[in-house]
């Protein structure tokens, strides 16, 4: 069984899937639309997709050289073939062709990888219940902000925080945690730009703001227990603002991790 933990292990089992994918006619937008969980027309989707997989192919290289113990060149002898075959010239390309280099010595390869990284670099398994329940709870925060009355502009900014997070919601099977704690990150700058327009909520739109301060909580726990880290938030976020920044609306220092 391989170690779906680390970079190396997400690597390999996507690789594996795209590789039994050997029909005639198949093109490359056909093959990689359903690990993105996109249609094949949708080849902006398709195509980001990918480069996220580019992105976990460089993060399993990094990793590698950073352990001076193994022998680089052997380990990654394999990557020239796994990136040519995930930059395809063109999405409406024949995915067989391209396929030919995903064969058994490249993914025993990678899983070599996959086995020499749990000796240094290891996230928990992620629980499919976790992000079901963080799912559940941007979709239920993204109707009640739509449905406000809450000013168009700190309504534009929470909406594309929530779009981030489903974003990251479906590339987990590619990017791990790492994409949440990154929409963690990105959704607590936009909390602290916007505090005084989020002050009003606890008059205006309790429930927006409790909700809000929740989905934070959640990640936050979800992110640092998969990643092994130090909460970003310290404490259970009852009310954003409370935790975030100060009683006079300035500033608190974010923990780093």
């Amino acid at each position: 069984m391989i170690d779906e933990s680390n970079p190396a292990g997400r690597l390999h089992r996507i690789l594996s899937e795209v590789a039994t994918k050997n029909g005639d006619g198949i093109c490359v937008r056909d093959v990689w639309a359903p690990v993105f969980g996109c249609s094949p027309k949708d080849e902006a989707s398709v195509l980001r997709g990918l480069v996220e997989v580019y992105g976990l192919c460089e993060e399993v290289k990094n990793l590698i050289k950073l352990n001076p113990d193994l022998n680089h060149d052997l380990y990654l002898a394999s990557f020239p073939k796994i990136e040519k075959a995930i930059l395809p010239v063109n999405l409406g390309q024949q995915w067989k062709a391209l396929r030919s280099n995903l064969d058994g010595e490249v993914l025993a390869r990678l899983q070599f990888c996959a086995e020499a990284l749990q000796g240094f670099y290891s996230e928990e398994a992620i629980s499919e219940e976790d992000v079901s329940q963080i799912h559940e709870m941007v979709s239920a925060l993204s109707d009640a902000i739509t449905d406000s009355s809450i000013s168009p502009e700190l309504k534009l900014a929470l909406l594309e925080e929530l779009d981030r997070i489903q974003k990251a919601i479906v590339l987990i099977k590619i990017k791990g945690a790492k994409g949440l704690k990154e929409a963690l990150q990105s959704l607590v700058g936009s909390v602290v730009a916007n505090h005084q327009s989020l002050k009003q909520l606890e008059t205006d739109e309790p429930d927006i703001l409790e909700r809000l301060g929740g989905l934070l909580d959640k990640l936050d726990a979800f992110t640092a227990r998969a990643l092994k880290l130090k909460r970003m938030l310290t404490g259970p976020v009852s009310y954003v603002l409370d935790k975030i920044t100060g009683p006079d609306g300035e500033e608190e220092p974010v923990e780093d991790d």
